[in-house]
This record gives structure tokens, C-alpha cells and sequence, in this order.
């Protein structure tokens, strides 16, 4: 006899396991891969003002600046951004779905790196290219660019904890899951709490550079892992 207000879905059967394919291993770690190379290849193409640049020194970098070629190299950056996407979703997916303290680790961690996305599309990379639009379009008010433009900067620092919840997260999920635990989970949770220090210091050029950088290794490393990972199996639960 089920009590007042027993969870009733504690006891629901499992089926057999369903086998992920070692293809889509395979295409979420050449997809993780892709987000990097073409990420950068944009941002080799941009050029931006730092934080701590003055009015008219933030005025005279985005006036001096190419717009075709920075805008273009931003749309290069977004859709390297976009692929993001489907690779932590995969990772949602594959990682973390043993036990319940793994699917709370590994869906915090698909939130963040959606949250992730979102900012940097729709904040960043906005207020980035309407800061150069604006310089090269009328706008001569300094102070109004250097604003415009650190909406931009404060926004990609800030974004680094989502990612830095993101790679914590994944790192969880795959010690609790007992998977790639060496360089996808210890090493998810030390470059997770890194990015966090990175956001920390942000006012230090160093700490801001770094942080991204060590993500961007970590990540690449996951990658190799997805290509070299066998097909596996998880449960799918039945419906009562």
C-alpha cells in the first residue's frame, strides 16, 4: 500500500540497456574539435578593445578597425559558438545517468553550457558588433562605445563561470559514472574551479587570458576521448 505523498517512481523497472553507437561518440568528439578551430579562426580575425582601455582609446580601435573583416570573423566565432550545442547536449546524454546524484551533476551541467551559448550570442557578440557598427556609423561619443563595449567584455568574463559550472558538472558526472574519470572528471572539476578563479581576477590580464585557454585544452582532450569511445549501453526507464 503506497503512503500519502510516496514517490510512487522510485520503483520503476529499467529495459535493457541502450547501446550508443561508437559513430556518435565519434561525431560529438569531431563536432567539440570543430567548435574550437572554428572558434578561434574567427577570433583571429576580430579585433576588440580591453576593459581597460580608455574612452578614446576604445573609440580609435573599433573607428581603425576593418568591418567586413571583423564582423565577418564574428559570424565565423557565433557559428563556432552554435556547435557548442549539440556536444554538450551529447554529453548530457551519454555521461552521468547511473545514479541520481550523476543526472543532477551532468543536467546542471547542460544548463550552464546553455546558458553559456545564450550569453555569448545574444550579449557578447551583439554588443560587440553594434559597439564597431556604431563607431563606423556616426556615433562619436566615446564614452558611449567604451560602455557598449564593456557590456561586451563583462559579459564574455562572466560567462567563464558558466563554463566553469559546465566542466565541474561533466567532471562529476563521469567520476560518479566511473568514465573517462582521469582527464574528463578530475580534470573537468580542477579546470571548472580554475575558470571560477579566472573570473576572480578578471581585473589581471593574465588570470582573464589563461582561464579560457585551459577550458579550451581540457575540452580539446575531451574530444579525443569521445573519438576513442566504444559503443556503451544505458538504461531506459519504463513507463508504469
Amino acid at each position: 500500500m503506497t503512503r500519502p505523498f510516496e514517490d510512487s517512481t522510485t520503483d520503476v523497472p529499467t529495459a535493457p540497456r541502450r547501446e550508443i553507437p561508437a559513430g556518435l561518440w565519434r561525431l560529438a568528439g569531431i563536432l567539440a574539435i570543430a567548435h574550437i578551430v572554428i572558434l578561434y579562426a574567427g577570433l583571429s580575425q576580430e579585433t576588440s578593445a580591453m576593459m581597460a582601455d580608455t574612452a578614446d582609446a576604445t573609440k580609435a580601435t573599433y573607428v581603425a578597425a576593418s568591418l567586413g573583416r571583423v564582423l565577418a570573423g564574428g559570424y565565423v566565432e557565433s557559428l563556432g559558438i552554435v556547435l557548442l550545442l549539440p556536444v554538450i547536449v551529447f554529453l548530457a546524454r551519454a555521461i552521468g545517468r547511473r545514479t541520481e546524484a550523476s543526472r543532477w551533476a551532468t543536467q546542471t551541467a547542460l544548463t550552464a553550457g546553455i546558458c553559456y551559448v545564450a550569453i555569448g550570442l545574444g550579449v557578447g557578440q551583439a554588443a560587440g558588433a553594434a559597439t564597431l557598427y556604431g563607431a563606423q556609423h556616426g556615433v562619436t561619443d566615446a564614452a558611449t562605445l567604451a560602455l557598449v563595449g564593456n557590456v561586451r567584455n563583462f559579459a564574455f568574463y562572466l560567462s567563464l563561470l558558466l563554463l566553469g559550472a559546465h566542466a565541474i558538472g561533466t567532471g562529476i558526472a563521469a567520476l560518479l559514472d566511473g568514465t573517462m574519470r582521469r582527464w574528463v572528471g578530475w580534470g573537468g572539476i580542477c579546470v571548472g574551479i580554475l575558470q571560477f578563479a579566472g573570473v576572480a581576477v578578471q581585473g589581471m590580464a593574465d588570470g582573464v587570458v589563461y582561464a579560457p585557454l585551459l577550458w579550451t585544452v581540457w575540452f580539446f582532450g575531451l574530444a579525443i576521448c569521445l573519438i576513442r569511445r566504444r559503443a556503451t549501453k544505458k538504461a531506459i526507464p519504463v513507463a508504469a
